[in-house]
């Protein structure tokens, strides 16, 4: 199969952060946490005598500050605002509680307090701050809701709900909880909002595979919150288990979209997911290499479920440096967290995970192309990658005139649909309809960016005519009116080219629409190609611009052919054409002279009764004309 490789382009499509956010690393007298809320990594030295110091790729979010020991430390986060700080203890022999401590200008105000779970016996796995003032203790008796007041230093209880659950799910995104009971059968979601807990739509789960904690994630992908699960094959051989899939079943999200993806990887061992620009990245340890899926590319849904093959092969993300030492890539202390971040604790690194789009198109086969281009146009930073592939596809039109069509088909496909919306929402009275699918295209190509930022740059190009046919056929194709800018453009390209036929072809099948801007421009081609002009008068009879086409072939010294035409026009028309405009036109023809002459003495004499002209007319001086034309014979 022939592949397409983008020039200049490397074999990487992910890449780490260039420099990672530093902090102390694990060790028997440091303590390491990760908030993925705020995106904070919170090292610990010696209970925190020695010191807490918070990390972040956001400066504004990094402080350091002292606090007393008071026992090993489950979980530390601070407030969305920055503005409290919540730790969860291991505190084995006394109720279930959480610690608060006030900061100001993100330094502790030495105001502590504390607050213990209302469930006697209960357990607290964890907490979450769904606001800046709200935080939820999440226990394996349900979920309670608290209000925090930090300067009454105590908690107001708003909600709270049971539910027996052994560990839980967080997604900061879009504030869902996700309870896992009856030994991992049932995932239970529950939606922290306006200060109320609200219970979603279980999930129930084949009773024969049961899930475990490490297998199951909250994810926000295209505008919806997904619970995705690893699910791992099953095969004869337990030594040998059957490839990994990841599920990801839709928990909240647009209407019409609810149905639940299937992402094939092939492989099999110990797995970690990121969301990085809309596109699950799926890490595989074992083999070194990610997987990217775009869940937004076409696929055929049955039983409410559609299945995705990675977008591109399999890679490695490109080695990162730490300190200018390359370090050790997909390294088993490596912990991976929603949306995109990959922590190092044993090394003391901090990373985002990032798209390199180029490096989707650095080698593919050539059929999948467009394939390529529709996920570029769907990612955020695609629009460079599209304009070097469009350009190089353009150079070798060649080789790739197919693939170029079915690229202009992706991209005009995209436009009329971003364009059927604005025209929705810019119509009185009419509510825009929502998508199908939650995620819109992120790049537009416009023709106009086509004329100006593409085409031009290929003015002497071999094929330029079939590139111009190719897209002039792909805006008809998606029923787009083609803009005067286009029109202009392709034109000067194919009359150029003396592509006459191809330019008579387009015209014919409507490609390149009626209108008297086109014409005029067909018009003043007419010295360069003949047909332009017949091409231009058809133009404009078929837009009723009959006075336009007599003015035209009386300028181009035919007043015979506008006689004819000023009569098949209608009355109005003829009727209406000044008699000196027509006699002067055929002046320097004595026959056609003579031929328009007698036409006008007949349209006078059926109009008014007699063959005369008018003293108004100002025909005298062709009266005298005509005289001595006769009169010479």
């Amino acid at each position: 199969m022939a592949r397409f490789n983008l020039k200049d382009s490397d074999e990487y499509y992910l890449t780490l952060t260039e420099q990672p956010k530093r902090f102390d690393p694990d060790c028997p007298v440091t303590n390491v946490f990760f908030d993925d809320t705020n995106g904070q990594v919170f090292t610990v030295r010696s209970g925190g005598i020695g010191g807490v110091t918070v990390n972040s790729m956001d400066d504004r979010k990094c402080t350091s500050f002292q606090m007393e020991d008071k026992g090993p430390i489950i979980s530390i986060k601070l407030s969305p605002d920055q503005k409290i700080l919540a730790i969860q203890r291991n505190h084995e022999s006394q109720s279930a509680a959480v610690e608060f401590v006030n900061f100001k200008d993100m330094s502790p105000t030495n105001v502590e307090y504390s607050h213990s779970c209302k469930w006697k016996n209960a357990k607290i796995l964890g907490f979450v701050w769904p606001k800046a003032n709200e935080i939820a203790f999440i226990t394996d008796h349900g979920i309670e809701l608290f209000q925090v007041l930090p300067e009454k230093k105590q908690l107001k209880s708003l909600k709270n709900t049971t539910f027996s659950g052994a560990w839980f799910s967080w997604c900061p995104q879009s504030n869902i909880v996700l309870l896992a009971g009856n030994n991992g059968i049932l995932l239970q979601p529950f939606y922290l909002n306006n200060s109320t807990i609200t219970k979603l739509q279980k999930l129930e789960l084949d009773s024969m595979r049961p899930v475990v904690e490490r297998d199951v994630f909250l994810l926000c992908l295209c505008d919806t919150t997904w619970c995705a699960v690893f699910r791992h094959g099953v095969s004869a051989s337990v030594a040998a288990p059957g490839p990994t899939e990841v599920w990801l079943m839709p928990i909240t999200g647009p209407s019409g979209f609810h149905y639940t993806h299937i992402l094939k990887t092939g492989l099999v061992g110990r797995f970690a997911v990121n969301v990085v620009d809309d596109l699950v990245v799926v890490h595989h340890q074992s083999t070194q290499t990610s997987q990217v899926f775009d869940i937004m590319e076409e696929s055929k849904v049955e039983n409410s479920i559609a299945v995705h093959i990675p977008l591109v092969a399999g890679a490695s993300m490109r080695p990162a440096l730490v300190e200018g030492q390359p370090c050790s890539m997909y390294s088993g202390t490596w912990v991976v967290f929603q949306p995109d971040y990959i922590i190092d604790a044993r090394l003391g690194c901090l990373w985002q995970v990032q798209l390199l789009p180029a490096g989707l198109a650095h080698s593919v086969p050539k059929d999948e192309i467009s394939k390529i281009v529709a996920a570029l146009l769907r990612r955020t930073d695609g629009r460079d990658t599209i304009y070097r592939i469009l350009h190089q596809l353009i150079s070798d039109a060649g080789v790739y005139l197919v693939e170029l069509s079915k690229v202009f088909d992706e991209i005009n496909s995209v436009y009329r649909k971003w364009a059927d919306l604005e025209a929705a929402r810019h119509t009185a009275g009419q509510v825009a309809p929502r998508p199908r699918a939650p995620a819109p295209a992120r790049v537009l190509v416009s023709q106009a960016d086509v004329c100006e930022q593409l085409l031009p740059a290929h003015s002497d190009d071999r094929h330029l005519v079939q590139v111009v046919t190719a897209y002039l056929a792909s805006l008809s194709r998606q029923e787009l009116v083609v803009q005067a800018g286009t029109s202009a453009a392709g034109v000067r390209a194919l009359v150029a080219r003396r592509a006459g036929g191809r330019l008579r072809a387009l015209v014919r099948r409507a490609a390149l629409a009626d209108s008297r801007p086109l014409a005029c421009q067909l018009l003043s081609l007419h010295r360069l190609h003949a047909a332009a002009a017949q091409l231009a008068l058809d133009m404009l009879w078929r837009l009723k611009g009959h006075e336009e086409v007599v003015e035209v072939l009386l300028s181009w010294e035919e007043p015979i052919s506008a006689v004819g035409a000023a009569k098949q026009a209608g009355g109005n028309v003829w009727n209406n054409l000044p008699a000196r405009k027509l006699l002067a036109g055929a002046k320097n023809d004595p026959s056609a002279f003579v031929a328009v002459y007698h036409a006008l003495l007949n349209r006078n004499d059926r109009l008014r009764g007699s063959p005369h002209f008018l003293k108004a007319e100002q025909c005298d001086i062709y009266v005298e004309h005509y005289k001595k034309l006769t009169s010479e014979q």
